[in-house]
C-alpha cells in the first residue's frame, strides 16, 4: 500500500478542517455580512471579489509552499535576495502575529459578546480580563503543536462550522427579505467586485497562507506521509477543500447580510449586524450564540497564527525556544488587543495596501517558477516595479496627517494621473506586469546567450 492510499479521506478532511479553522477568524465571519448589507442588490459581485482575495489567493499561497517544497516565506522570497527575504519574513510574521491579526482575534468577540453588556466606563477593564483569559488559553493550546490537528480539526472547528451553517440555512429557508431592490451604498456603487477584493485584504489570509502551508505539511507528515511529492499533493487537496468551504460560507453570509435589510438597517460593522441577525432568528439566545461562534473561530485562528509564528522564528533565531516564542507573541498580542478593534483595523489598512501586492506577486512568481527556475532577475524586477506603487498606495491609506502632506499628495497625484486602476487600489498591477515582462525578457536573452556560448564551446572542442 503506498503512502497516498494510507492517507484516508477522513484524515484529509480533518487536515482541511484544521486549515479552515486557522484561516477563519472573526473578520471572516463578520466582513461578508457587512459586505452583504452595504452592497445590497450588488452583493453577488461584491462577494465574488471578496472570495478572490479571501479564498483563491490563500489557496495559491498554500500551493506555492507545497509545489516549491520550500519551508516558508523566507525560502520563497530568497531569489529576490537573502536580506530582502529576511526583512519581508519578519515584517509579515509580525503583522500576521502580534501587530494586527492575532490581537484582533480577542477584540472582535469581546466587542459584540461582552462590550454590549457592560458600561462604557468599565469596558476597558473587562477587555483586559477577557483578553488575558483568551491568550492564556491560546498559550496552552499552542505549546503542544503536535496536537494542533486534534484541537482544531477534530473539535473546535467542526463546532463552529455547525453553528454558522445552521444560521445560513435558517436564513435561506426563512429569509428576512430579498436581495432585489436593496440599496447599494458607498464605494460599492462604483465597483462592487473591485471593492470586494480590497475588503478581502482585511482577512490577511493570503499573507497567512505562506505560514499556514508549513503547519499543514507538518500535520500531514505527522499522520505518516513522508514522500515529498505526496505531501505536496495532499497539501494542495486540503487547501482546495478548505477554500471551497470558505467560499460557500462567505457567499451564504453575504446573502444573509443582504436579505437582513428586509428587517434591519445597515449596521456600523459586521459584528453588530451578526448580533442583530442571530437575535432575530434565535431570540435573546442569539447574542450568546454569536459570542460563542466568534470566540471559537477566533481561538482557532489565534492558535494557528501563534504556532506558525513561533515555528518560523525558532527556525530563524534558534537562540530562543519554540515555547518562548509562543509566550512572547501571545503576551504582545494581549497588550495590543487592549487598544481596541477599531484602532487595530485603522492601523492595519495602510500596511495591507502596501504588503499585499508584494505578497501576491511573490506567490504568483513562485507558482510559475518552473518556467524560469527561480531566476533572480524575474523576481527582482517584478518586485521593484511592484514595490513603488504599492508603497504609494499604502501612504495614500494613512491618516490625513501623512496622506494629505505635500510630498504624499505629489506622489498620489502623479500616480492617479498616469497609472491605471489607482482609484480602485490596484495601481501596482500594470507596473508589476511590466516588471515581470522585463524580467522574463532579460532571462530569455541570458539563456539564449548561455546556450550560444555552450554551442560555440562544444564546436571548438570538436
Amino acid at each position: 500500500m503506498n503512502q497516498a492510499q494510507k492517507f484516508t479521506w477522513k484524515e484529509l478532511v480533518v487536515v482541511a478542517s484544521m486549515l479552515f479553522g486557522m484561516y477563519f477568524g472573526a473578520s471572516n465571519l463578520t466582513f461578508p455580512i457587512q459586505i452583504g448589507q452595504q452592497s445590497g442588490a450588488a452583493f453577488l459581485g461584491s462577494i465574488i471579489g471578496f472570495i478572490i482575495t479571501g479564498t483563491v489567493l490563500p489557496l495559491l499561497g498554500v500551493a506555492a509552499i507545497a509545489i516549491t517544497r520550500t519551508h516558508g516565506v523566507y525560502e520563497l522570497a530568497q531569489p529576490i535576495g537573502k536580506t530582502y527575504a529576511l526583512i519581508f519574513t519578519i515584517i509579515l510574521y509580525i503583522a500576521i502575529g502580534p501587530a494586527f491579526a492575532t490581537p484582533r482575534t480577542a477584540t472582535v468577540p469581546f466587542e459584540f459578546g461582552i462590550a454590549t453588556h457592560v458600561s462604557a466606563a468599565s469596558a476597558p477593564i473587562w477587555l483586559l480580563i477577557y483578553s488575558a483569559c483568551f491568550f492564556t488559553v491560546v498559550i496552552l493550546l499552542s505549546l503542544n503543536r503536535h496536537k494542533i490537528v486534534d484541537y482544531l480539526g477534530r473539535y473546535l472547528n467542526p463546532t463552529f462550522i455547525i453553528m454558522v451553517v445552521l444560521l445560513i440555512a435558517i436564513a435561506i429557508f426563512k429569509p428576512m427579505g430579498t436581495t432585489a431592490g436593496q440599496a447599494v451604498t458607498g464605494a460599492w456603487k462604483h465597483g462592487a467586485m473591485s471593492n470586494g477584493i480590497i475588503q478581502g485584504y482585511q482577512t490577511m489570509d493570503a499573507l497567512a497562507s505562506v505560514e499556514f502551508g508549513i503547519v499543514v505539511i507538518m500535520a500531514i507528515k505527522a499522520l505518516g506521509v513522508t514522500k515529498e511529492a505526496t505531501v505536496a499533493k495532499l497539501t494542495v487537496k486540503s487547501g482546495i477543500l478548505a477554500a471551497s468551504a470558505m467560499a460557500l460560507i462567505y457567499a451564504g453570509l453575504a446573502y444573509v447580510g443582504a436579505t437582513s435589510l428586509g428587517h434591519l438597517k445597515i449596521a456600523s460593522d459586521g459584528g453588530i449586524a451578526l448580533g442583530q441577525i442571530t437575535q432575530y432568528f434565535f431570540g435573546n439566545a442569539g447574542v450568546y450564540i454569536s459570542a460563542i461562534m466568534a470566540t471559537i473561530t477566533c481561538m482557532t485562528t489565534a492558535v494557528g497564527v501563534t504556532t506558525s509564528f513561533a515555528t518560523a522564528f525558532n527556525g530563524m533565531f534558534p537562540k530562543w525556544s519554540y515555547k518562548t516564542y509562543v509566550v512572547i507573541v501571545s503576551v504582545i498580542s494581549f497588550i495590543v488587543s487592549n487598544f481596541g478593534f477599531e484602532t487595530i483595523i485603522n492601523a492595519a489598512k495602510p500596511f495591507l495596501m502596501f504588503i499585499y501586492p508584494l505578497c501576491i506577486t511573490l506567490i504568483i512568481l513562485s507558482l510559475g517558477s518552473s518556467f524560469f527556475p527561480r531566476a533572480r532577475v524575474v523576481y527582482i524586477l517584478t518586485t521593484i516595479f511592484t514595490f513603488i506603487p504599492a508603497l504609494i498606495d499604502g501612504l495614500n491609506a494613512t491618516p490625513a496627517l501623512i496622506s494629505k502632506s505635500g510630498f504624499v499628495q505629489s506622489l498620489t497625484g502623479f500616480e492617479s494621473k498616469y497609472v491605471p486602476f489607482f482609484e480602485q487600489g490596484f495601481a501596482w498591477v500594470l507596473p508589476a506586469t511590466i516588471g515581470f515582462a522585463l524580467g522574463i525578457s532579460v532571462y530569455v536573452v541570458q539563456r539564449l546567450r548561455e546556450n550560444s556560448q555552450a554551442a560555440v564551446s562544444e564546436s571548438d572542442w570538436s
